[in-house]
């Protein structure tokens, strides 16, 4: 089943919040309010899941380009519409630059809205699977000795334990051992779903080091 996603609106009108709130609610999309960028940013560590943000151009305080400048650092799994009254054209370049979803201008078309955010939220959901797992792998990673990373490197290139013995000049009974905690470490059954599900994870430091 798929992750709820929610739509985290940051606008500092709360008549715009209140009915996007509605609007979305309205088709049972999960919504969140906030009336400045800092006040979203003071919520951002706490926020779960997959989010995707509605942000206003222009705010006191904190602007909405400055605030995706922050979430470019902090968060860069969470996609951004920006929705504007002040949709220049410089600044809409700019906040394409910074990798912003769309730019809406005010009033907007509710449908045309919604199907944004549907879009906008798809990609939320796989941004966000590819942060967790980048995470779990990293973590995963660390946790191996030098002599396993040469290993795992070798594994997930669907080299056999001899032709791995072989290239490191290490015994094949080594290798087993080494093979048997990549596995544990991984929490894989076996070298093919190693090979499945990390194949395209290469740590570039144990790839510098694989022979030719």
């Amino acid at each position: 089943m798929s992750e709820t996603v929610q739509v985290c609106l940051v606008d500092d009108e709360p008549d715009v919040t209140r009915s996007l709130c509605w609007l979305l609610e309205s088709v049972h999309v999960a919504a969140r309010a906030f009336h400045s960028a800092d006040e979203f940013l003071a919520a951002l560590p706490a926020l779960e899941g997959p989010q995707c943000l509605v942000l206003d151009l222009r705010m006191p305080g904190t602007s909405g380009l400055e605030l995706m400048e922050k979430l470019v650092r902090a968060r860069p799994d969470i996609p951004v519409v920006f929705l504007s009254a002040h949709g220049d054209v410089p600044s809409a370049v700019r906040a394409m630059k910074l990798g912003a979803f769309d730019f809406l201008q005010k009033p907007f078309n509710p449908q045309a809205f919604l199907e944004i955010v549907n879009r906008c939220s798809a990609l939320a959901r796989e941004r966000h699977a590819e942060m967790l797992s980048e995470h779990g792998y990293a973590s995963r990673f660390a946790l191996l000795s030098p002599r396993e990373k040469e290993v795992f490197a070798r594994l997930i290139t669907g080299e056999s334990s001899k032709e791995i013995a072989r290239r490191l000049e290490i015994s094949h009974k080594t290798v087993e051992v080494h093979r048997a905690n990549v596995l544990r470490k991984f929490d894989c059954a076996t070298t093919r779903e190693l090979e499945m599900r990390f194949g395209k994870r290469l740590h570039p430091p144990v790839a510098a080091r694989r022979e030719g």
